[in-house]
């Protein structure tokens, strides 16, 4: 007879210590599930199956995660970045490209999905709102979608599948529709 064994619990590694980077992982650890927060620990990516940079802009997430590339071979790598201009009014990318690609490109060995990239950050500093629009969740990677969209079912939000990678520039240019910074609508 062969006897089941439990699948192996997921530690969801975020990397950063800003705002987003504490609101989601308390909103992870609230929803039940092992988290590992760091600025710039490797422990965090060393013990995490899934791991989220917390950067500013896609460069800032390349060159936080440059050190551990080896590390990531195989790992969920969530990004959550958004290529913002600093006033936060259009993008520094052209339309033909988007932010998880480019992640994509300088860590082929990861599995990448892209998450919270039509929401502002201060979205996960408090209770669900009723406001906040479906959540999209973006991959190539079919399996590596489903596991990270398992572990958002706790969380008090809505995700939805928002397609393969090539998404990634409709899904971050969502963000700067009719919302300002702090979850207002634009005038």
């Amino acid at each position: 007879m062969k006897r089941e064994t439990a699948a192996p619990a997921l530690t969801i590694g975020v990397l950063g210590a800003g705002g987003i980077a504490v609101a989601l992982a308390t909103m992870f650890a609230r929803a039940g599930h092992e988290v590992r927060i760091g600025g710039r620990d490797e422990d965090v990516v060393a013990e995490s199956s899934i791991v989220i940079p917390a950067a500013l802009g896609v460069q800032g997430a390349v060159q936080q995660l440059r050190p551990w590339r080896a590390g990531l071979r195989g790992k969920i790598l969530v990004d959550i970045t958004n290529p913002f201009t600093g006033g936060h009014v259009d993008f520094v990318s052209p339309w033909a490209t988007g932010g998880t690609t480019d992640l994509a490109a300088a860590f082929p060995e990861a599995r990448l999905v892209g998450a919270f990239k039509n929401v502002w950050w201060e979205t996960f500093t408090g209770t669900a709102d009723p406001s906040v629009p479906d959540i999209h969740v973006i991959s190539d990677d079919e399996e590596a979608k489903r596991t990270f969209l398992g572990l958002c079912a706790a969380t008090p939000f809505t995700y939805v599948d928002g397609g393969g990678v090539d998404q990634a520039r409709r899904v971050e240019r969502m963000a700067l529709r009719g919302v300002g910074s702090a979850g207002v609508l634009a005038a």
